[in-house]
């Protein structure tokens, strides 16, 4: 079962996947994307991805002079595959549910990446929860929203807080 969370910007994708994370512990192998805020002004300067491992790294950041660019954001993709790649690469090989949030813009940036999480998507065997973009910025996005064994699940604030029984349900019949 692949269960392929969308939604707005900000709208609680990644607090949804902390909370099953916490609920499925040593069930889930993969990693989240979070905001980084500075601690003075609160505003946004940057994005770090943590593992299911309790790896963290800031891989985006306003400061990083980066030939990748989201908007102000310079994407050190070396940071990124340093944390990102290792846990997909055991993903494949493990029993466990694979959990992805998020296959945006600045992850996209990396082919191995977008390799491994092709081959993750494409594998019946494997149980996943993925995020992605509200928009098609890729066309591996657009295949994820389309996957013919996913579950597509818009996060609204309507329903941002029941959707995590939801998720559990549906990996539990799977």
């Amino acid at each position: 079962m692949k269960i392929v969370l969308t939604g707005e910007p900000g709208i609680g994708k990644t607090t949804l996947i902390k909370k099953l994370v916490g609920a499925l512990k040593d069930k889930v192998i993969g990693f989240w994307t979070e905001e980084v805020r500075d601690a003075k002004t609160k505003k946004r300067i940057g994005f770090k991805i943590l593992t299911t491992e309790g790896k963290g790294l800031l891989f985006s950041s306003k400061t990083f002079t980066s030939k990748y660019l989201v908007g102000s954001y310079g994407v050190n993709v070396q940071r990124f595959e340093s944390l990102a790649l290792p846990i997909l690469e055991r993903a494949i090989r493990e029993d466990k549910i694979v959990v992805i949030d998020e296959v945006g813009k600045m992850e996209l940036f990396s082919k191995p990446f977008r390799e491994l999480v092709t081959r993750l998507i494409r594998d019946p065997r494997k149980d996943m929860v993925i995020t992605i973009p509200i928009r098609d910025v890729n066309p591996l996005v657009a295949e994820i929203r389309r996957l013919r064994d996913g579950v597509l699940l818009e996060v609204t604030k309507e329903n941002r807080n029941d959707l995590l029984g939801e998720i559990l349900e549906l990996l539990d019949r799977s």
